[in-house]
């Protein structure tokens, strides 16, 4: 065959550069630049998600830690410490946008923003309130304990809502975190420390979270999911709002409230946990567009094991043996669930590569075997 070169048109000032001389689509040298193009943007994106999963292990770590230590100085406030943390996550979005780093598309219509928008929104609230009063009453350890139950949960809402089918591993797998995270739950009920004001708080912060992901899924889908800074301004934004108004009403945190005079007195810790909530929110979502769901979920779980061991070794908290035990069997159901869908994954992307070369070989015979017209 006779390789045949095309050139690039010329600018008609006559003062551009000389054109290249490139191959068209369909020789060697293009599909092996096009090809050397995808396997750079493949990498560029698994060196970002990667880096920024990390990111949001060591900040998810850090405010869990640094909200802790503010309700040990007394301000028992989760509304209002949530509420902020959204408020500086609202504003970093609106710098992100302005700033040029990512676009901010415009909502359709007041109707998509009351039916998909405010459900994410009003879950998200819900998450986050629930999980923070959480803290209040329960010990750093056991909660990442309990948070082993939370992908079984979601797994449930997924069935329930047909995004998922009810095959016997998964659900093996749910059982054997459930199981783990029961026997958890039974040892810490004959502590002193147990609160089950606390274990309620969390399951609800459960359930709302599982919510939100699940009706992120279906409300929004592929086609109008955020990115990092739709999701900090227009989810975001409404939450910050709900919680600060929670605040007011049930925290007694109005303008002349007395908790203003803790915030002046030690503004240092305060603006740290803020700041450290939107450096979660952003690595979260960066985290979540560059790698897989299920990848992060790992990540998560390995996350919640170093704090464990924190709260362990910075704060003398007391995890048994028996509960130890129930979370590494939370652990393995893990692994087994984690398993089952990195398999599913690989089949459901071998069979579309495979329908993918089935019809760009029918492309490619249809156009051999048709005959030229004549002029």
């Amino acid at each position: 065959h006779r390789r045949i070169a095309t050139r690039q048109p010329t600018c008609a000032c006559g003062g551009c550069a000389p054109s290249r001389l490139l191959p068209p689509a369909g020789v060697p040298g293009a599909d092996a630049g096009m090809a050397a193009k995808g396997v750079s943007a493949a990498a560029s994106r698994a060196a970002i998600g990667s880096l920024s999963t990390m990111l949001w292990m060591v900040f998810s770590s850090a405010l869990i830690i640094l909200n802790k230590d503010l309700y040990r100085m007394g301000f028992q406030r989760p509304f209002f410490v949530t509420g902020m943390g959204q408020l500086f996550s609202f504003f970093g979005g609106l710098a992100l946008v302005y700033s040029g780093s990512l676009p901010l598309r415009k909502l359709p219509n007041w109707r998509f923003v009351l039916h998909k928008v405010m459900p994410i929104v009003i879950s998200t609230t819900a998450s986050m309130f629930f999980g923070n009063s959480a803290y209040l009453y329960l010990s750093v350890s056991f909660i990442q304990i309990l948070k082993a139950f939370t992908p079984a949960l979601t797994l449930l809402l997924c069935v329930l809502a047909g995004l998922e089918r009810a095959q016997w591993p998964l659900l093996l797998s749910v059982l054997l975190i459930a199981a783990g995270t029961t026997s958890a739950v039974l040892v810490e009920s004959g502590t002193p420390s147990f609160s089950p004001w606390g274990l309620l708080a969390f399951g609800a912060s459960s359930i709302a979270e599982a919510a939100r992901v699940v009706g992120a899924e279906v409300l929004l889908g592929s086609s109008r999911r955020f990115n990092s800074a739709e999701a900090l301004v227009y989810v975001g934004g409404p939450t910050a709002v709900l919680l600060l108004l929670g605040s007011m009403l049930w925290e007694d945190m109005g303008p002349f409230s007395d908790g203003w005079v803790m915030v002046a007195q030690a503004p240092a810790p305060f603006v740290l946990a803020f700041t450290m909530s939107f450096l979660v929110n952003l690595s979260c979502f960066f985290a979540i567009q560059n790698t897989s769901s299920l990848t992060f979920k790992v990540a998560g779980c390995l996350k919640n094991v170093a704090v464990v061991w924190y709260g362990v070794a910075a704060h003398r908290e007391v995890v048994s043996t028996a509960q130890l035990f129930g979370y590494a069997l939370s652990i393995v159901g893990f692994a087994i669930y984690s398993r089952l869908k990195m398999t599913a994954q690989g089949h459901l992307h071998a069979k579309s590569k495979a329908g993918g070369r089935g019809s760009g070989g029918g492309a490619k015979a249809k156009a051999t075997t048709a005959k030229p017209k004549r002029s």
